[in-house]
């Protein structure tokens, strides 16, 4: 299995993240804006999903009983959350050989169901959940007028380009 598509879509995921918080991190008074709170819910949903499927991955216990904390972090925690979740994705997506991807789990989702997974599949869950929700703030933040980064695909192939 080429492993490699799978580290560039996680590697993007990552990057779009810190675009987007870069961003967050530009709206003035940000905790003041109408819509501060949904998109720190979302946030906030996002990164406990991406540790649910951290402990899946690792095979432990996850211990949420939902996607949503029971008390919502701030923008910055969830900022610094989000850079430590990323680069776990990263390391883990570049270190799991093809045969360790493959390989199935049972994975217990927080409403009791069980569904098996392999690791890439459980990885590319969390990047398309990851990806949709980002959207969702981005058109938030189209909405209330808040300064915005261009996060796609082509974008990042252009960061990676002109970084090296």
């Amino acid at each position: 299995m080429n492993t490699q598509p799978l580290q560039t879509i996680v590697a993007h995921a990552a990057w779009a993240n810190r675009e987007l918080f870069a961003a967050l991190r530009e709206v003035e008074s940000f905790e003041s804006q109408n819509a501060a709170s949904l998109i720190v819910r979302l946030l906030d949903h996002v990164q406990v999903v991406g540790r649910i499927f951290q402990s899946h991955l690792q095979g432990v216990a996850h211990g949420y009983a939902s996607t949503q904390s029971a008390v919502l972090p701030t923008l910055d925690e969830l900022d610094r959350a989000s850079e430590t979740i990323d680069r776990w994705y990263v390391d883990i997506a570049a270190s799991l050989r093809g045969e360790e991807l493959a390989r199935p789990h049972d994975v217990r989702f927080t409403d009791g169901k069980v569904v098996r997974m392999s690791a890439a599949t459980m990885i590319l869950h969390v990047v398309t959940h990851t990806t949709h929700h980002r959207g969702n703030v981005d058109a938030i933040m189209y909405q209330c007028g808040m300064p915005r980064r261009r996060d796609g695909f082509p974008e990042f192939l252009v960061s990676r380009a002109s970084a090296t």
